[in-house]
């Protein structure tokens, strides 16, 4: 007989005490006494809760000029805004296209117009950020371009619309016009220019 089989015969044969009556009642005040204190610690634990989804929401946040009350930033993961990949057309701004392409992880856009001559410009990258209103923030390094903000429909990817932003000398914020965006190859402008559609 091995060691294992003699422990389990010795708890086999232990007898077991029958609780008391007294004992059943004091086990249960004791239960109701815990239940009680959880649920008054219930209200205590909404309060941690909502603490510690504030500070997860600001873990990576960063500190942007230019934004409004209650508008936080975090840097943009790939995943945020490879749909961007595409080459866009500008209904209101006749001939100027921007191109968009992710490479190693870093966004660039190029733009292309034709006034008031035809231009090209080279490959710039940009700092993204993404906002908790799901708004994207395209920073230009190395360029004197204004910063834009592009914001989309969720689920609508070949269509959005940019603009800039300003803020006065005491510190308010004001938004440009937005201008729409639309994918050349997936959307189609109606020959007045008045109507468009996309596919995805």
């Amino acid at each position: 007989m091995n060691k294992k089989q003699i422990n389990m015969e010795q708890d086999t044969d232990t007898p077991k005490k029958p609780m008391t009556v007294g004992a059943k009642i004091w086990a249960g005040i004791a239960a109701v006494g815990v239940l009680a204190g959880a649920l008054a610690i219930v209200p205590q634990f909404e309060g941690l809760r909502q603490f510690v989804l504030q500070r997860r929401a600001a873990f990576g946040s960063v500190d942007l000029p230019g934004s409004y009350p209650g508008e936080t930033w975090r840097p943009a993961t790939v995943k945020d805004f490879d749909w961007l990949q595409d080459e866009w057309c500008y209904p209101a701004l006749a001939g100027f296209r921007s191109r968009f392409r992710v490479q190693n992880g870093v966004l660039a856009r190029q733009n292309v117009g034709a006034k008031p001559k035809a231009f090209v410009t080279e490959w710039v990258s940009a700092d993204v950020f993404i906002s908790n209103r799901g708004i994207i923030r395209l920073r230009y390094v190395n360029s004197d371009w204004p910063g834009t903000y592009v914001d989309r429909e969720p689920g609508k990817t070949a269509e959005w619309r940019e603009n800039e932003r300003s803020a006065a000398d005491d510190g308010t914020i004001s938004s440009g016009k937005k201008r729409l965006v639309l994918s050349c190859g997936r959307c189609r402008l109606s020959s007045d220019g008045s109507t468009y559609s996309c596919g995805v």
